[in-house]
């Protein structure tokens, strides 16, 4: 089996959302030299990314229940699997009302806060996700050719 292509489309994500965030965080530090909406533009993007990252997960998975790993192997990946799972949904969600509140009401500088936050929140959620894949991949072996 060559290089999963999960292992290839996970990068994507996880650079956006931090991205993301690091910008945010200047552009309230600094309001001049950050476009307001590009942290949401990165958002959107790395909403949109990680769907087909969760998907090719999920059957990497799938072949990784087959191979027989020791049983924390598969607690692992589960973790790892429900925290995928839970920073999608939350990406797509934060993007989406985050766009329905800037539209209502594009002068109200509070949802720039709030959306630094879910930022935050989001980048902690996508690293700790990062860290579970590393160790499956790199420490188990779980979707690396060979």
């Amino acid at each position: 089996m060559d290089l999963s292509l999960h292992l290839t489309l996970v990068h994507f994500p996880i650079a956006l959302i931090v991205s993301a965030f690091v910008f945010q965080a200047l552009h309230l530090w600094k309001f001049h030299l950050i476009c307001r909406t590009m942290s949401m533009w990165l958002l959107g993007l790395a909403a949109l990314m990680s769907i087909p990252a969760t998907l090719t997960g999920q059957k990497e998975a799938i072949y990784a229940g087959q191979a027989g790993f020791e049983t924390i192997v598969l607690e692992t990946l589960q973790r790892h699997e429900l925290m995928a799972n839970m920073t999608t949904l939350g990406s797509v969600l934060v993007v989406v009302l985050w766009i329905y509140f800037f539209l209502k009401n594009p002068h109200d500088f509070r949802v720039d806060r709030l959306a630094l936050v879910f930022l935050g929140l989001l980048s902690g959620m996508v690293i700790f996700t990062a860290y579970l894949g590393d160790i499956l991949s790199h420490g188990y072996g779980v979707g690396m050719p060979g």
